[in-house]
């Protein structure tokens, strides 16, 4: 009954994007029919993702393109660019780029915020693109981001399936990402967050279509 009253408070205020993600994000996927992949697809993708660790730094944002239908509503969460679905920080950890980021519902039955390698979180197997932006962050705020990104890991935040802005308990990507960036820039962000229109908050294009944000790389597979 509790989570009826939630969804229906929350079915007044986002609009058929997020409703859609969020019963398909609680579902099982379907099974899938083997995939057949052009020759050469998977080596040339991993060589593309190979190539960008040597470009990025601790603190960049990473966003990719997924091919399942629950990307396809989450991309149109966005307000004008839809070329991402999902996003996450980047951090350097022992000589290895691993990927902090926010997942929910059957792709992540434990809800928690999720540490995985860049191979991974790109697999051309489920993505078609990636991309890599950049703020900049002098020392400190850098200290502070990674600060941020490992307390929340290590209290296991959980995936926010309402896409609540206002609470700070649990975190949808985007959210995650723009929050802990905020943090580290000491609010300067804020004045961004769209606050008066529908997705409230922020969405993935928000992040990197900010002026204060550069794309180091963009790739696309199968090209």
């Amino acid at each position: 009954m509790k989570l009826f009253l939630l969804f229906s408070q929350y079915s007044k205020r986002w609009p058929a994007g997020c409703l859609l993600l969020f019963v398909m994000a609680c579902s099982t996927p379907p099974k899938k029919s083997p995939v057949v992949y052009p020759p050469g697809y998977l080596a040339r993708s991993f060589e593309k993702i190979k190539q960008v660790k040597k470009m990025v730094h601790s603190g960049d944002i990473i966003f990719r393109n997924g091919m399942d239908d629950v990307s396809q509503a989450a991309r149109s969460m966005n307000r004008t660019d839809t070329s991402y679905s999902h996003c996450g920080i980047l951090l350097l950890e022992q000589d290895s780029v691993w990927i902090y980021h926010a997942l929910g519902g059957s792709y992540n039955p434990g809800m928690k915020l999720l540490r995985e390698p860049i191979d991974s979180f790109c697999n051309p197997r489920d993505n078609n693109a990636f991309g890599i932006y950049r703020y900049q962050l002098d020392s400190l705020q850098m200290q502070v981001l990674q600060e941020t990104v490992h307390r929340h890991f290590m209290n296991g935040l959980k995936f926010d399936m309402f896409f609540n802005f206002d609470t700070d308990g649990e975190m949808y990507c985007s959210e995650f990402v723009f929050k802990s960036l905020n943090r580290s820039l000491n609010g300067q962000l804020s004045k961004y967050l769209r606050l008066d229109t529908i997705p409230f908050g922020v969405t993935t294009d928000d992040i990197f279509l900010n002026p204060a944000c550069k794309l180091v790389k963009k790739e696309k597979f199968g090209l």
